[in-house]
This record gives C-alpha cells, structure tokens and sequence, in this order.
C-alpha cells in the first residue's frame, strides 16, 4: 500500500513537493485554503527570477546598512509600519543577530548550490513541458545608478565567481551592446549568465494540470483550523472541510506558515513581507534581460507576453493596503534610472500586492520538525519562492523517503531558531 502524504498550501513550493513526492511513488493529496482559480498570491505576482546569483541572504550587513536608512522613509522600498510590528521584536531581534559576516558565510554554499540545483530542474521540467512553463536562460542584469553601488557589485561579483558563476561587467557601452533599444542612464552592470526565468502563472497552471491529471487530490477553501498531535507525530488536519489523515504531512503555506505550525505547537518564526508587482505592455520598455536596479530595489522581466515590474518589502504589511505614494516612487525611481520607462502614474495602474514568507536568517526552513517527526516544513522562501520551488520539492520528496539530499540540512532547519 503507498504511503499517502498530505501537502498544505498550493503554491509553488506546494506544487513543486508534490511533483517530486509523486517522482517518488507516494499518494499525494494537497489542502488549499483558497479558491481553485485564485491566482493573487506571491506564487503567481512574483517576478519569475531564477537565481543562482542571489546567494547572499537578505538578512546581511550590506541589508541592515541600508535596509536601516529606508524602513521609515514613507517612499522607499523598504518600509517598516511600527504599529504592526511591535510583536514581531523578538523576530527583528533575532534578523539583526544572523546580519553578520559569519554567518552570511556559512550560508552563502548553500542558498547557491540550491538556486544552481533548482534551475537545472527548471530546465528539466521546461522540456517536460513542451516549455509551457515559458522558461528562458537570459541571464540576469545587476545594475546601479551610482559609482558607489557598481563597485559593491562588482565585489559580489567576485564571491561569485569563486563559487563558479560566470559573470561579465558591463559599462555603458556594453549595456548598449546587450540592449540597443534601450536607453539606461546608469553606471554598470553585473551580467550573471548563470540565471534563468519563467512565467509564474504558465508555469503553475501547467504544473497543476499535471499533478491532477496524475492523481492527486486538491481540496479548495479548506483553511485549516486544528491539527492533531499523538506521540509526537501528525494524527490528522481538521480544516473547515473534513479531516485528513496521512503518514507524512508538509506545511507549505508561505506567509501563513507561521499560524498553521502554532496550531501543532510549533515556533516558526516567519514574517510577511509585502511586495507589489505590475505589468505593463511589451511595448513599453524594449528589454530582452531581466534586470535588477540595486539601489532602487526594482525587478524586470521581460516576459513574453508582457514586462512585470516587481519592487517592495514591507514588513508584516496587509493585502488590501496599496500605499500609491510607494508604488509611485517605486515608478518614479525605475522611470530615473531607464529613461526609456516613460513616467507612470500609480494610481492609473493596476497593481498587484502579495505576502512573502520571511525567515529571520533569509534562509527558508526546509525539514522535519522536531516536536512532530512526520511533519516536513516547506516554507519561508522569502523573494526566491519561484527560483527554490524545484529543489525545496525535491528535498522534501527525499527527506520523506529517508534518503540523502546532499545539503546542509542544519543550515534549513525548522528549528534553527
């Protein structure tokens, strides 16, 4: 008889556990507490940025350098609401505490090794697809406005190539060479060749028509409201449907991770944070390679049918609070620093808003916990949900089969904290 395995959340690292569970012989069935054709959340706003250069985690010296210069700023892309986070000290207590050089060392072989892994089977899966899931290896632009930030760049850029990331510095005329339709007024960039992107949408509703038609069962707008402990393992979930009983239980609930673990009694500390995405038409910006601008903190994809431009990180911030002044900086900033992004109006625009699940190291937990042997934790992927989707699934798959993953697991451990 197979042994059965029960995944909450149906976003992208759900999915992707579920993909590599059923690789692995399992039946699999998925708890989701939204509708079946919700598409609001992080998993389908985000940029679709694959990342083997974005090794470094978000909690960094570099970040809290100048992360502590925004959080009040109304209009950066960094902002911390005081009110909404006086209960979360302990949380920015503990993010300040992992912001040093030692430990963005230890971490920084990991989160790379995983993003390298992730998109090898990006590429795998893109084949699998007839590549409806609009995968493409374009690279990605690390570009900055100032002398100052282009240097910081170009030092990252030497981590990286010390882990084996092919990387090339473009100046002005090289940014010309790579984009001529283009006009940056800016001063360099770091090409990473080593990075990828897909549509998030394509790709989950190709990844979610497959897993169905293979047999697993979804269960829609089914929150879970309890979950049963015995013997220090998962009896059963109770959601607002019916009850569900499983040899081996994943919690890949993003955002709301953190409130479904303390139903089992379990700690884990993730945080929301909020950003905002919008896409405008192709024929806005001419642009052929992701790029990020490090100093505005802004995304672009060029996707197929359509730019997205990605920005934000408001901690603990709600879904239904769209703060225009913001997104208008945000525009204003990407508009400054690619003159060919003609202005935008905020309040013109349609924009979407989602939670990212933030862990206080920057590393996501990825593990079985110790106060329930049978629950695997999946979750707190911050801005590389899309990019560690894969890899977080494949691992899971194996540490449910009691196999060797061939990573660091104390680096992902749910109870690291």
């Amino acid at each position: 008889m197979k042994k059965k395995v029960t995944i909450i959340g149906a976003g992208t690292i759900g999915l992707h556990c579920a993909w590599f569970l059923l690789q692995k012989g399992y039946e699999v069935e998925v708890i989701e507490a939204q509708a079946e054709n919700d598409e609001s959340g992080c998993s389908y706003g985000n940029c679709g940025f694959i990342v083997p250069s974005h090794f470094i985690p978000l909690a960094s010296p570099e970040m809290l350098k100048s992360g502590m210069k925004m959080l009040f700023d109304r209009k950066s892309p960094v902002y911390l609401p005081l009110g909404k986070n006086i209960k979360q000290i302990p949380w920015f207590l503990k993010f300040m505490a992992s912001a040093n050089k030692t430990q963005v060392g230890k971490v920084i072989p990991t989160l790379y090794q995983l993003n390298d892994e992730s998109r090898k089977l990006y590429e795998m899966l893109s084949k699998e697809s007839d590549n409806q899931t609009e995968y493409e290896h374009k690279g990605l632009l690390m570009a900055s406005t100032t002398a100052e930030g282009f240097h910081e760049e170009a030092e990252i850029a030497k981590i990286a190539n010390s882990l084996g990331i092919a990387t090339q510095k473009l100046d002005q005329l090289g940014l010309k060479e790579l984009e001529p339709d283009v006009n940056f007024s800016l001063k360099g960039a770091i090409l990473y060749k080593s990075d990828g992107h897909i549509n998030p949408t394509s790709h989950l509703r190709w990844l979610k028509e497959q897993l169905k038609n293979k047999g697993v069962d979804f269960h829609y707008n089914s929150p879970v409201v309890k979950i049963m402990l015995l013997k220090g393992k998962v009896q059963e979930v109770i959601t607002q449907k019916g009850r569900h009983k499983a040899d081996e239980f994943v919690l890949a609930a993003g955002a709301y991770s953190c409130q479904i673990a303390a139903k089992a009694g379990i700690s884990l500390p993730v945080i929301s944070g909020k950003g905002y995405s919008i896409d405008f038409a192709k024929s806005e910006l001419q642009l052929k390679t992701p790029i990020i601008l490090t100093e505005a903190k802004v995304a672009l994809t060029p996707l197929q049918n359509n730019i997205r431009l990605g920005s934000g990180m408001e901690f603990n911030g709600a879904v239904g609070e769209v703060r225009l002044n913001r997104v208008q900086a945000i525009l204003d900033r990407t508009h400054q620093a690619i003159p060919s992004f003609k202005k935008q109006t905020a309040s013109e625009l349609k924009i979407w808003e989602g939670l990212r699940p933030v862990t206080p190291d920057g590393v996501p937990f990825i593990g079985r916990t110790k106060q329930a042997t049978n629950l695997l934790v999946a979750a707190g992927h911050a801005m590389m949900g899309a990019s560690l989707g894969p890899i977080t699934g494949k691992i899971i798959s194996e540490l449910a089969a009691n196999e060797e993953t061939g990573y660091d697991l104390n680096i992902l451990h749910p109870n690291r904290f």
